[in-house]
């Protein structure tokens, strides 16, 4: 996966880059929003220029309280450019004060409070419960994994399921 991480403190933010880097994601870093806006844009402008009309990273994850711009306007500069990319919060902040902040926002984002271990940071990229939750609907997991599907294209597929579920086979 190509993962954008955007963190003011250079200890978090390298223990993040090498976590992930040993799951062999590719990891770029910012210090404040403003860098990270900026990598954002070099990297989708390469896409376009290429002619690839795809996302240019598959999770953007941004620190709440930052320098120059914190994690709510990097966001909103994020989905101006990608409606759609998937961003998660991490931040020390509880999800209540977060998520109302965000709710302006009319986009997903998911949410990590810190302090949170490595593997739910690792779990939460790579849609372990998303992709545990599909297996027990009897979905072929090596399947999926071997296509590459976004996380919102797997968590609509669940949904889905779900619906489906409670539609016809709920008692």
């Amino acid at each position: 996966m190509r993962i954008l991480i955007a963190e003011d403190d250079k200890g978090v933010l390298e223990s993040y880059k090498r976590i992930l880097e040993s799951r062999n994601h590719q990891v770029w870093t910012a210090g404040d929003g403003e860098i990270c806006i900026q990598v954002y844009r070099q990297e989708l402008d390469k896409l376009r220029n290429s002619g690839t009309k795809s996302q240019p990273f598959n999770v953007v994850i941004l620190d709440y309280k930052m320098p120059k711009k914190n994690g709510l306007e990097t966001a909103i500069e994020v989905f101006k450019l990608i409606p759609d990319q998937r961003i998660i919060f991490a931040s020390v902040y509880t999800k209540d004060i977060i998520l109302s902040s965000t709710m302006k926002l009319k986009h997903d984002i998911e949410i990590l409070q810190k302090p949170f271990s490595f593997d739910v940071l690792i779990d939460m990229i790579e849609d372990k419960e998303v992709f545990e939750q599909l297996e027990s609907f009897g979905i072929n997991i090596s399947d999926l994994k071997d296509r590459i599907l976004s996380h919102r294209q797997l968590t609509k597929l669940l949904e889905d399921l779900v619906k489906v579920e409670t539609k016809y086979f709920k008692l």
